[in-house]
């Protein structure tokens, strides 16, 4: 009989659960506390973090890692994760949530390729999974935690990028932080594009810090709408933009997603 020995645990961490009406999901929400927390009576900025299931641990652990540098300031880490045991169980959740719009043929394809997915629900939930921010997630921290409603980051990559993206062109006060990798602006013929393009015909100027990378080894079809996205912002000249992009040589698009932890960390809340 193996022997059976205790689990590794990141410190001074807690997993909440949180139902959505919007979503039609029970979430599992992964929160890390800064070491300051028991001992003072502070408020901290906070840091949403998509992908929860994969990424939370990296988060917490490079940030205290560059606290502990003082490259970055203590904060409230959230992570957003699915009742699940790993990253891959997450794959059609997370299309579902992190997709504007309805693309019925990209989703047959992908359950060819992924049969387990097939009960997800599709895509097309970015809307839904919005709502579940700000109305049940977003209050149900602020009522639990000392964070600085004033101060609210988000980081997501691939799918996670795409939705980072749809909320800052649909309601951008929802975070004035956003480190965004490898976004999939391609999505649905990149109708990131017309959210931007209907976001400039009504707004005079964009408050935010917005980082924005992706690896030189990706897809051309990552790289250029990145690009094209960038161009258009910085020429719009809005007053508030603090955005910042970054091509990482010879990652590709997993590893350039990891990559831009640290340096989108230390961009927008540096």
């Amino acid at each position: 009989m193996a022997t059976q020995y205790p689990q590794v645990t990141i410190p001074n961490t807690e997993v909440r659960g949180v139902s959505s009406s919007n979503v039609g999901q029970e979430f599992k929400i992964f929160v890390a506390l800064p070491r300051s927390y028991a001992d003072l009576d502070k408020t901290y900025p906070v840091l949403y973090v998509l992908d929860a299931n994969g990424t939370f641990g990296m988060f917490a652990e490079t940030i205290r890692m560059l606290q502990f540098g003082e490259e970055l300031p203590e904060m409230i880490i959230v992570g957003i994760a699915y009742p699940v045991n790993g990253f891959v169980e997450t794959l059609g959740l997370r299309a579902r949530d992190y997709t504007p719009t309805v693309d019925s043929e990209w989703f047959d394809e992908y359950v060819e390729s992924r049969p387990e997915i097939a009960k997800s629900g599709g895509t097309g939930g970015a809307g839904n999974f919005l709502k579940f921010l700000r109305e049940e997630l977003m209050p149900f921290i602020q009522s639990n935690y000392r964070i600085d409603p004033e101060d609210k980051a988000i980081a997501g990559a691939s799918f996670g990028g795409l939705f980072a993206l749809y909320t800052l062109f649909h309601y951008p006060d929802t975070f004035n932080r956003y480190i965004i990798g490898s976004p999939s602006i391609w999505w649905d013929e990149a109708v990131t594009f017309t959210y931007e393009s209907e976001f400039a015909a009504s707004n005079v100027d964009l408050s935010a810090k917005v980082f924005m990378s992706v690896g030189a080894l990706e897809a051309e079809h990552v790289i250029a709408p990145m690009q094209m996205l960038a161009r258009t912002l910085q020429d719009r000249g809005y007053d508030s933009l603090d955005l910042k992009t970054h091509i990482f040589e010879d990652e590709a698009h997993m590893s350039a997603c990891l990559a831009g932890v640290s340096r989108g960390l230390r961009a927008v809340c540096g």
